[in-house]
C-alpha cells in the first residue's frame, strides 16, 4: 500500500516539474497583452438621431406616414425609410443617421 502512496507522490511531483516552465511561460506572455486596449470603431462616439426625429422632420416635409424603416450601420450609418406620399405613392428614402 505504501508503494502506491510513493509511485502516487512521484507522479504529482514528475507532473508539476513538467507544468512549471509552461505556467511561467505564459506570464511572460502575459506581460505584452495590452489590457485597456479599445479597438478603433470602440472609440468613435457615434449620435445617431433617434428614429422618431427622422419620421417627424419627413411628415412635416413631405406629409405622408412610415411604411418600414431599417438603419444600415456603416462608416456612415443611414435610414433607409420606405414612405406612402399623400398621393398614395411609395418611395424609399435614404436619411443620414447621423446628428
Amino acid at each position: 500500500m505504501w508503494a502506491k502512496s510513493i509511485l502516487l507522490v512521484g507522479a504529482i511531483v514528475a507532473l508539476s516539474a513538467g507544468t512549471a516552465p509552461v505556467s511561467a511561460n505564459v506570464f511572460a506572455q502575459a506581460q505584452f497583452v495590452q489590457p485597456n486596449f479599445v479597438m478603433p470603431a470602440q472609440q468613435q462616439q457615434r449620435d445617431i438621431r433617434p428614429l422618431r426625429e427622422v419620421v417627424d422632420i419627413l411628415r412635416s416635409r413631405y406629409g405622408g406616414e412610415l411604411i418600414s424603416a431599417r438603419l444600415e450601420e456603416g462608416a456612415r450609418p443611414v435610414y433607409v425609410l420606405r414612405w406612402r406620399m399623400p398621393d398614395g405613392e411609395v418611395r424609399d428614402i435614404r436619411v443620414d443617421a447621423l446628428r
